[in-house]
């Protein structure tokens, strides 16, 4: 039974009863005590049974099973059938009787198929799905009872054919009734979730079970001119059913309810009780429908009741969930409540002497003792010295433009010498303009203010260093330039003037050699001014940034070929030197960027700048 709707307890079952095997073998012990129950709960052995079983039994099993095992299912079925026919009287052991078992076949296929249509996935009966059940099942057993009325009027020509076909419906579907519910409820796939709903007291089910089986026994035993009996008949087996559906788990209830069909239907097969006198047939589609109207009460008010339960169960246990999630959460939380409902249209003034004088803290966790300093319960008064307290109160004109609701706020309480810092919500709840109460909720964010703190020391520490360090490199950078300056370039300067004075004295051919040398010299003097010029630009220092920027533009434009048009408006004196050699590295290399990448001629440089704010644009039009 590994098909489309069987669920992981299956397999854990049939370990239970040997294996899929074991499984086959007990439904055919189960159906064969079921259809000698249906063909000895007879008036007379020639008249259909009053309630057939085994149709809900087979239709359970075909509910639940895949559709490869249907052909064995219904073949185990045909064999047991057709044995018994011979064992027992009344029995259907001829020709006609092999349209009398497909007919049952039929009506269980046919309740199988809706049910898996309708009902996808096994779950506990709900009164809708109640409802679906019992729509499905009387539909299949009606379609098996087209099939079975017609061959039992072959059996028995004397009967009318609507006769036979009523009978047949109302035994099959009121076998269907009785049976499905306890066995979904009991060897079903989601039997555990029935195993849960424990019985409370054993002596209490010992005596509702005998007092339903006296009831039983009293009403079916009752003589039939007492009508007044007859009238209190259904009253007192359904009070019964009632008390059991309230004080027992729904899957007794249910077979409580299916041993009172069999104790009815066995009082009336042996000829005595309410439903044994007058014409048969139409004592015994009463009884069928007195025996389907108490199944069906039963069900549903079972099935009403075990509902309440479970969403009470259900209720308590996610309020349960709830308190221990807030007792022993690190947040604290409380609920503010109001003994008269403050109307929202009040003076600012007039809802703080309200808040004042009606609100209080109804309930709260534990944590919350840290913000009000005491381990007192609730009820606790309001206190404007609390912090929380005041926190609201302070900001209550803007909770009132927000129905009372408020977050991100933080507030500050000295819990064992140290000062502890909390977030706060809180969501209000107004209803008919009234504020009726207000949640408090608030995390202690004490170490993350700290670490905050320290992150922010540490970072104000790295942009030190990096000030230093910089600072400390452009002073390199300049030492550097004034050696080169004052050490190499005086030195071939000096060698430029000796190379001259060299040249002016020596033969024509020498002379050329000396011109080759010049050359060289001046090249490396050139390269020498560059590298002083990227190393400390001129006049930077001793000038300022906007002098500065001037000989960057002619030096942009004498070696890239880039006309930079500069539009400067500086404070000199309120820029620091370490900042000027920042924006003069940065114009600088935006205006390489321009001439290596942009593919243009011209540029713009727009540099402002005073004591609080400087900014510089770089602008071209190229790609």
């Amino acid at each position: 039974m590994d098909g489309r709707r069987e669920t992981s307890q299956w397999p854990e079952l049939f370990k239970t009863v040997g294996g899929p095997v074991g499984a086959l073998l007990t439904f055919t012990a189960a159906y064969a005590v079921l259809v000698a129950a249906g063909l000895l709960l007879k008036e007379q052995p020639s008249d259909l049974t009053i309630v057939w079983p085994a149709a809900g039994l087979l239709m359970f099993v075909l509910w639940f099973t895949r559709l490869s095992l249907w052909p064995v299912i219904i073949g185990l079925q045909c064999v047991v059938e057709w044995s018994l026919s011979y064992v027992i009287p009344g029995g259907v052991a001829t020709s006609w009787g092999l349209l009398l078992i497909a007919a049952n076949a039929v009506g269980a296929v046919v309740a199988a198929m809706l049910l898996r249509r309708w009902l996808a996935a096994p779950q506990r009966f709900r009164v809708r799905r109640t409802l679906q059940f019992i729509g499905a099942s009387a539909i299949g057993m009606l379609v098996g009872a087209l099939v079975g009325a017609f061959g039992a009027m072959q059996w028995t020509p004397e009967h009318d054919y609507v006769r036979e076909l009523q009978l047949w419906w109302a035994g099959s579907w009121l076998g269907a009734l009785t049976i499905v519910p306890v066995a979904y409820s009991w060897v079903g796939p989601l039997r555990k979730l029935y195993e849960r709903q424990t019985l409370k007291s054993a002596p209490e089910l010992l005596l509702i079970a005998a007092i339903l089986l006296a009831a039983t026994v009293w009403v079916f035993l009752t003589p039939v001119d007492n009508i007044a009996s007859i009238l209190q008949m259904p009253v007192i087996l359904a009070a019964v059913l009632t008390v059991a559906a309230f004080r027992l788990p729904q899957r007794w209830s249910r077979l409580l309810a299916a041993a009172t069909i069999f104790v009815a239907a066995g009082i009336t097969a042996y000829g005595v009780g309410p439903y044994t006198a007058g014409d048969p047939f139409e004592q015994l589609i009463e009884l069928q429908t007195f025996l389907a109207t108490l199944m069906l009460t039963a069900a549903l008010l079972g099935t009403a009741v075990a509902d309440l339960h479970m969403a009470l169960q259900q209720l308590g246990d996610s309020e349960e969930r709830y308190r221990n999630f807030v007792q022993h959460s690190n947040e604290a939380v409380w609920r503010i409540e109001l003994d008269k409902p403050m109307p929202t249209a009040m003076p600012l003034e007039a809802q703080l002497d309200w808040l004042h004088s009606h609100a209080y803290v109804a309930e709260c966790n534990v944590a919350f003792s840290r913000l009000e300093r005491s381990d007192a319960k609730p009820p606790l008064a309001w206190k404007s010295d609390v912090p929380w307290h005041a926190i609201y109160r302070q900001h209550l004109e803007q909770a009132a433009l927000q129905r009372y609701s408020m977050d991100g706020l933080q507030f500050t309480v000295d819990i064992e010498a140290r000062t502890h810092t909390f977030l706060t919500a809180f969501p209000g709840f107004v209803e008919a303009g009234c504020l009726q109460r207000v949640w408090g909720v608030a995390r202690d964010v004490t170490d993350l203010i700290d670490l905050q703190a320290r992150l922010q020391r540490e970072q104000d520490r790295l942009r030190v260093y990096a000030r230093q360090l910089v600072n400390a490199e452009e002073k390199a950078r300049r030492a550097a330039a004034v050696d080169l300056h004052d050490g190499i370039g005086q030195s071939l300067v000096t060698m430029s003037m000796t190379l001259e004075a060299a040249r002016t004295q020596s033969q024509p051919p020498v002379r050329l050699l000396l011109d080759d040398v010049r050359a060289l010299l001046r090249d490396v003097q050139e390269r020498t001014r560059n590298m002083i010029a990227d190393l400390s630009p001129p006049g930077l220092y001793e000038l300022g940034l906007e002098p500065a920027l001037q000989w960057l533009a002619v030096y942009v434009r004498m070696h890239d070929w880039l006309q930079v048009e500069l539009d400067a408006r500086l404070r000199e004196d309120a820029i620091p030197i370490e900042m000027r050699v920042l924006v003069f590295k940065l114009v600088r290399e935006l205006l390489r960027n321009v001439a290596k990448h942009a593919g243009v001629s011209a540029a713009r440089v727009q540099v402002r700048g005073d004591r609080e704010r400087i900014s510089v644009e770089v602008r071209d039009e190229g790609k």
